[in-house]
């Protein structure tokens, strides 16, 4: 036999991943957590830019100013 006859190794194919449910109530429980840290994160930051604490008031007037 020559190499021209000889086939070419096939390979098995590849199993299709199964997809999976997400469990019950999942998305909500997800829900109520980003809804909890959008909650916090807005007050945060509502109450820093309002009345920012003086160690970050210094911090940010020591800081180099790259535009002057």
């Amino acid at each position: 036999m020559t190499r021209d006859n000889v086939p070419a190794p096939v390979q098995p194919p590849v199993p299709a991943p199964v997809p999976q449910q997400p469990a019950v109530g999942a998305g909500l429980t997800a829900a109520i957590a980003q809804g909890a840290a959008r909650s916090i994160t807005a007050r945060l930051v509502d109450r820093f830019l309002t009345n920012p604490p003086d160690w970050l008031r210094a911090l940010w007037h020591a800081l180099p100013r790259p535009w002057e």
